[in-house]
C-alpha cells in the first residue's frame, strides 16, 4: 500500500482492476454504431432531433422509444459516458503521484488520436465526394439525405477537417466528440491539479468556475442563456464556453478516480442485488428524459454515467461479465470502431440500396464495422501509438533527459486503461 498525501492507493484501485472499463468503452462505442444505423430511419431521426417529441408507431419503435430498450441506441448518452470515462482514466497518473510530462503527453496524444483521425477523414472525404450526388434516396431520413454527404466538399471544408475546427461536421459527424476531447485535454492539468490538492472542495471550485465560464461566454456570444446544441464553429466565445461545459464531465471522472479505493470498498460490502440495483439506477438516470434543454439533460446524463462507471468497478458478477475476453477485445478496437463506422454506414446504404433490404444493411453494418475496426486498429492506430512512443523517447533524449523514476507514460480514453503507468511498468 502506498500513500500520496491524503490519497491512498491499494491494489483495488490499480489500473489492472480498471481494465473492465475498456469493456464499458467498447460497449458504448457499439451503441453509437447502432445509434447512427437507426438514424437513417425517418422515425428514429425525427424522434432524436425533435428531442423525443415523435410518437412511436408499431411494436419495434415502442420498444426503442419508450422502454429500457432505448439503451441499445443511446448514442448521445454513450458519448457523454466517454467524457466521464476520459476524465477518470486521464486523472490516474496525477492521483498516483506521477503526473506525465506535458510535452511527451502532447506528442503521444497527437499520434494516438490525431493521426488515425486524419486517415479516417481522408478516406471519408473521398467517399463523400464520390457519393454526394447519390444521397437523395427515397425512404431515408433527413439526417441521411440532407445533413451528411449531400453537402459539397470544398477546400474550406477539408481544411476545417484537417485542423479539427469543427465548423463542418458532415464528412464524419461521429468525430465531433474528439474535438472536445482534445481541447479539454489541453487544459486537463488545470482541472486535475486543484482536485488532487483539495479533493472535493477543489472539485466544487473547479466545477463552479467551469459553469461560470460557460454562462458568461454564452451570454456574451448569444446574448442569452437559453440552451441550444453545441456547435464548435459558432465563434471564439462559444468555443471557450463549450470547452468549459464539456470539461465538467471530465471533472466527474476525476472525482471518481480520486475516490476509487473507498468506492471499491463500498461496492465490495454491498450484496449482489444491491450492486445490480446501482447499475440499474445509473442506467435509469442516463436513459430518462429529464428535460428538453439539451445542455441540462447532458449534465444529468453525466451523473448517471458516473454511477454506471462506479457500478462497473464492483466485484462479483458485473466484473466477471465485463472481464470477458470478447468485451475486452471490443474495448481495444473501440476507437477504431468509433472512427470508421459512420463512413462505412453511409457508403453501404448508397452502394447496397436496391440490392439488399435496408433492414439487412443495418444488421450487416455493425458486424462489418467491427471487422474493419480490427484491421484499422492493427494497421493505423497501433502503428500511430508506437510512433508516438518513439517520438516521445527521441524528444526526451534530445531535449529533456529523464530523471530516475520519472514517468514516461500516460493513460487516455482513446488508448486503453491498460496503457497507464502501473500496467506498463508491470509489463517490463
Amino acid at each position: 500500500m502506498r500513500k500520496n498525501g491524503n490519497i491512498e492507493a491499494d491494489r483495488d484501485s490499480t489500473p489492472q482492476r480498471l481494465c473492465v472499463l475498456d469493456s464499458v468503452r467498447g460497449v458504448a462505442a457499439l451503441i453509437v454504431v447502432i445509434h447512427h444505423c437507426l438514424l437513417t430511419l425517418p422515425a428514429f431521426s425525427d424522434y432524436f432531433f425533435s428531442t423525443w417529441r415523435t410518437s412511436a408507431s408499431g411494436v419495434f419503435q415502442t420498444i426503442m422509444f419508450d422502454t429500457p430498450g432505448r439503451v441499445l441506441w443511446a448514442g448521445f448518452e454513450a458519448v457523454t459516458l466517454f467524457y466521464v470515462l476520459s476524465g477518470l482514466v486521464l486523472a490516474l497518473p496525477w492521483i498516483q503521484g506521477r503526473p506525465p510530462r506535458y510535452d511527451t503527453f502532447a506528442i503521444k496524444r497527437i499520434c494516438r488520436i490525431y493521426l488515425p483521425y486524419l486517415v479516417t477523414m481522408a478516406i471519408a472525404s473521398a467517399l463523400a465526394a464520390a457519393c454526394s450526388s447519390s444521397m437523395n434516396i427515397a425512404g431515408m431520413s433527413r439526417w441521411f439525405s440532407q445533413w451528411g454527404w449531400s453537402n459539397n466538399i470544398t477546400g474550406v471544408v477539408l481544411l476545417d477537417a484537417a485542423v479539427m475546427g469543427g465548423a463542418y461536421n458532415f464528412i464524419n459527424g461521429a468525430v465531433h466528440s474528439l474535438i472536445w476531447e482534445l481541447r479539454v485535454s489541453v487544459i486537463f492539468p488545470l482541472l486535475v491539479w486543484p482536485i488532487v490538492r483539495w479533493r472535493l472542495r477543489g472539485a466544487a471550485v473547479v466545477m463552479t468556475v467551469l459553469v461560470g465560464i460557460f454562462a458568461v461566454a454564452r451570454r456574451l456570444e448569444y446574448g442569452s442563456f437559453a440552451p441550444a446544441g453545441a456547435n464548435p464553429g459558432s465563434g471564439v466565445l462559444a468555443n471557450v464556453g463549450f470547452i468549459a461545459y464539456y470539461a465538467t464531465f471530465f471533472v466527474l471522472g476525476i472525482v471518481i478516480a480520486l475516490n476509487l479505493t473507498p468506492l471499491r470498498r463500498w461496492m465490495t460490502a454491498l450484496r449482489g442485488p444491491a450492486r445490480a440495483g446501482l447499475l440499474a439506477t445509473g442506467l435509469g438516470i442516463m436513459m430518462t428524459h429529464w428535460t428538453r434543454m439539451n445542455l441540462v439533460q447532458a449534465l444529468v446524463v453525466g451523473i448517471g454515467a458516473s454511477i454506471v462507471l462506479i457500478a462497473a468497478l464492483s466485484p462479483g458478477r458485473i466484473e466477471r461479465v465485463l472481464s470477458l475476453q470478447p468485451l475486452r477485445w471490443l474495448g481495444k478496437i473501440s476507437y477504431a470502431l468509433y472512427l470508421i463506422h459512420l463512413p462505412l454506414l453511409l457508403v453501404s446504404v448508397v452502394a447496397l440500396h436496391g440490392i439488399l433490404p435496408h433492414a439487412v444493411i443495418l444488421i450487416l453494418v455493425p458486424f462489418v464495422s467491427i471487422a474493419l475496426a480490427w484491421l484499422f486498429n492493427e494497421w493505423v492506430i497501433e502503428p500511430s501509438v508506437k510512433l508516438g512512443n518513439t517520438l516521445a523517447r527521441m524528444w526526451l533524449s534530445a531535449f529533456a533527459p529523464v530523471k530516475q523514476g520519472e514517468p514516461l507514460f500516460e493513460s487516455s480514453l482513446t488508448g486503453s486503461v491498460a496503457d497507464s503507468p502501473d500496467v506498463v511498468n508491470q509489463r517490463r
